[in-house]
């Protein structure tokens, strides 16, 4: 009985955590990132050996789902959504017909995977250096917004007392500088950033 209410438990967490990211909370977008990279990583190398397919793919889903969150489907299971995905984006890619049911399909790879933490790093080091370039595009008081909160781990309070500046001031120097960067950058990058703090 405890299993089967544990199970509903966890069925109406990710139901929730999927209604949050449809609903445009981002924290519920960097937990889904953050709970199924490695386990997409790991799926992508059952279909390709390539490994620049694989990441390139990765990061087209989350941007696509970001993009289009507002009329995305209720999913039952995230993870399930998600592999099947990346399955239809890699084999369209690789201009295969999807011949087989994700079912059929292994999916529990170990993330202890050598490759696996090899390409995780990897992405992170192309988005960690997209986003320093991005950063230094933005303008002075704005970088140094965001280096007092994100790298500094300074609440905005915080930033604005450092900064000479009121606390709105100081919200929107963080604010502005996180939506240029947004559009500077692809958006895997800066949930890549996020993550990191």
């Amino acid at each position: 009985m405890e299993d089967t209410n544990l199970a509903d438990s966890q069925s109406s967490d990710e139901q929730g955590l999927w209604l949050a990211f449809k609903q445009g909370d981002r924290e519920a977008f960097e937990l889904i990132y953050r709970k199924h990279i490695n386990p997409l990583i790991s799926y992508g190398y059952k279909i390709t050996s390539n490994r620049s397919l694989i990441q390139d793919c990765i990061q087209d889903l989350f941007i696509e789902l970001w993009e289009s969150r507002e009329r995305l489907t209720d999913a039952s299971s995230i993870k399930y959504y998600l592999l099947k995905s990346l399955r239809y984006k890699l084999l369209r890619t690789l201009q295969l017909t999807p011949i087989q049911d994700i079912q059929e399909i292994d999916i529990e790879a170990s993330d202890d995977n050598f490759e696996t933490k090899l390409l995780a790093d990897e992405i992170a080091t192309q988005q960690a250096l997209k986003l320093t370039n991005a950063l230094q595009l933005l303008p002075k008081r704005q970088r140094e917004a965001i280096h007092l909160r994100y790298f500094q781990e300074m609440n905005n309070e915080e930033v604005a007392h450092i900064m000479g500046v009121g606390y709105q001031s100081a919200c929107k120097f963080i604010y502005t500088g996180l939506k240029t960067l947004r559009d500077l950058m692809q958006l895997s990058a800066v949930i890549s950033f996020l993550l990191k703090f």
